[in-house]
């Protein structure tokens, strides 16, 4: 039993001799007092877990004492000791603040257990508490106290973040905040900090997305310090750019006169740096200064460990949500996270994708070489794709034949890239190449990216499920034409051509061009071989984006160039470097998905033309043109 300290008060001398010697017996430590003026008077000069009273006493009796001792220690327990003929005034006592009550004549085995149960009970809601009351004599205020007190209930690090931000410009009188944090899911030694919490007059845009510990911007350079508290930088400007000016910390806790201030605040856990929050624009219109860092100094305590615990428990949810077989996530955690990714982004105004993997046609495989073959060459792929994931991608099992990736902060096309890396390896790994083709499975790969494919998880789920199928039943599959040159996919897909109006080419150019003016901020890729008939259309087309900013990138095989159309957004390139003579236009990206070619025959004014919105197509059209005129597209 662990020793705990007991004040017993009553005014007869052979109770406190013997509540004394039993208790004492059991271990405890016991003091005594014979009046309620005694028992205040000894509990202003000592700490007690326990006071254990009479309730009927001469002058201050059991009751007032009560009273007097919870107003003045409320965290202390009391226990009112009483006859049988006053229990009911002993319950009435329980109102003032006593815990329980004991009747006369004590048992001492009965005694002992009574005041076990109400240690314990302490103990645990001490346990409980814990994470609180470590720090709660650094507050200074209980307004401070109560807002602290709810971050630990939060476990989301995202939403946590916010919070911390939130409670910090309420005690500072700050108009607007951002919170850095550490590494995805625990507390990470990367040197990189990511922004997660952002709340009022702030512009998100010209936020660093990190703030890299290693090479801090100018007058942050007291966060390399592991004893530093809050602190004012001047000139203040977003902490991952150019940083606050050259004058950084204000030595004498003012900033100086006619400049911007910010109040810097690091969130420390065991003596790492695991969050900095960066506080401007004071609601008086005035300066901070020592008072608002002597708020945020109380605060650190609380808003450290509480993103402490939420970085830990989402490294232990992560383990425990882990596939045995593979290592990968599994789908329900995935979905969490997506979510979260999700309500992220939205905030943020970030893009990102989830990439879905489908081995099809696994049925033979699993049927030949039983279960558990079967599961070491399904953990091999799971190693494979784990090997070609970024760091801050999270990969994750659907069954034995899926895997999903979510990759944050990436737009389609990058994401496009890396399922064109990932289904090159695959078929190129011993675990695929080295069976026989009978029960060879085929890769399916698929990418949605918000919010261009949806704004909800359901609504991505259904434009992978989509896509997978696309894959499944493409021209590219029907045709054989994985491997094909451009010049050979050209070929196969003119012989599915059908014929149409001459000036539809003309037509589709000039709106291929319309397209990326109005999705000028999606990234693309547009290649454009417009033949004689269209040329003027495509120029046309192409002025209209003189002083756009696309980030689709165009190239035109065409013999009007740049010496006769300077400055535009083009990559110009001769009509003969594909080797076919034949006209297209392919047009690939986040958005839609667009392939034409054109039979260079043409009479009285009919011609035969290829059209396809087939986005597996139109993507093996546009990277196996762009392979072979040499031209990077890059993630």
């Amino acid at each position: 039993m662990s020793t705990a300290r007991i004040l017993v008060v009553d005014d007869q001398v052979y109770f406190r001799v013997f509540m004394e010697d039993a208790l004492a017996e059991e271990g405890f430590e016991v003091r005594t007092a014979a009046s309620g003026e005694e028992a205040l008077a000894r509990l202003e000069e000592e700490s007690f877990d326990l006071l254990l009273t009479d309730l009927v006493m001469p002058g201050i009796d059991g009751r007032e004492l009560t009273e007097r001792a919870r107003e003045r220690w409320p965290e202390l327990d009391v226990v009112i000791v009483t006859s049988v003929s006053d229990v009911p005034t002993a319950v009435e006592s329980m109102k003032t603040g006593a815990i329980d009550y004991l009747v006369k004549p004590l048992d001492r085995a009965a005694l002992v257990r009574s005041l076990e149960t109400i240690l314990e009970r302490r103990r645990m809601s001490a346990e409980h508490a814990r994470l609180v009351d470590e720090n709660l004599d650094y507050m200074g205020a209980f307004s401070l106290y109560e807002r602290a007190l709810g971050l630990f209930a939060n476990l989301t690090p995202e939403s946590l973040a916010d919070r911390i931000v939130e409670v910090l410009c309420l005690e500072a009188s700050a108009h607007g905040g951002v919170l850095w944090i550490g590494g995805e899911g625990e507390v990470s030694e990367s040197p990189q900090l990511r922004l997660a919490g952002v709340r009022g007059l702030v512009r998100v845009e010209d936020e660093s997305e990190t703030l890299d510990l290693s090479a801090l911007p100018p007058g942050l350079e007291p966060l390399e310090d592991p004893t530093c508290g809050g602190f004012l930088v001047t000139d203040a400007e977003p902490a991952g750019s150019d940083g606050p000016g050259a004058d950084g910390a204000a030595s004498d806790g003012d900033a100086k006169a006619g400049s911007r201030s910010a109040l810097v605040v690091p969130l420390r856990h065991g003596g790492q740096l695991i969050g900095v929050v960066r506080l401007t624009d004071k609601l008086d219109g005035r300066e901070f200064g020592a008072p608002e860092i002597a708020c945020a100094d109380r605060f650190l305590p609380f808003g450290a460990q509480a993103l402490a615990n939420a970085l830990r428990f989402r490294s232990i949810e992560r383990s425990s949500f882990r596939d045995a077989l593979t290592g990968a996530y599994n789908q329900a955690y995935f979905q969490d996270v997506t979510r979260n990714e999700i309500r992220k982004s939205s905030r943020f105004g970030r893009p990102f994708t989830v990439l879905r993997i489908v081995l099809d046609g696994t049925e033979a495989l699993r049927q030949r070489v039983g279960p558990e073959a079967y599961a070491s060459w399904h953990r091999a792929l799971g190693a494979r794709l784990a090997e070609v994931s970024r760091t801050t991608d999270l990969l994750a099992t659907e069954g034995d034949a899926c895997f999903s990736l979510l990759l944050p902060e990436t737009e389609g096309l990058g994401a496009t890239v890396l399922k064109r890396r990932i289904r090159t390896l695959l078929e190129r790994s011993d675990e695929l190449r080295e069976l026989e083709a009978s029960e060879r499975p085929t890769p399916l790969l698929a990418v949605a990216s918000f919010p261009i494919d949806g704004g909800d998880l359901g609504s991505l789920e259904g434009a992978l499920s989509s896509r997978i199928e696309d894959d499944r039943r493409s021209l590219v599959r029907a045709l054989e034409l994985e491997n094909a040159p451009f010049r050979g996919l050209v070929d196969s897909l003119l012989a599915e051509a059908q014929a149409s109006r001459a000036e539809t080419a003309t037509q589709v150019a000039g709106l291929l061009l319309d397209e990326v003016a109005r999705r000028p901020h999606e990234r693309g890729l547009l290649f454009m071989a417009p033949g004689p008939e269209a040329e003027e259309a495509v120029r046309e087309g192409l002025e209209r984006l003189r002083d756009a900013e696309v980030h689709t990138d165009i190239v035109v095989l065409a013999d009007l160039g740049e010496e006769t159309s300077p400055g535009l957004p083009v990559t110009w390139m001769s009509p003969h470097r594909t080797g076919t003579r034949c006209p297209f236009l392919v047009y690939y990206g986040d958005g839609p998905a667009y392939a034409l070619l054109r039979d260079e025959t043409v009479d009285e004014g009919q011609t035969m033309l290829f059209q396809t919105d087939d986005p597996v197509l139109v993507e093996q059209l546009a990277f196996q043109l762009g392979r072979d005129l040499g031209v990077p597209i890059s993630g």
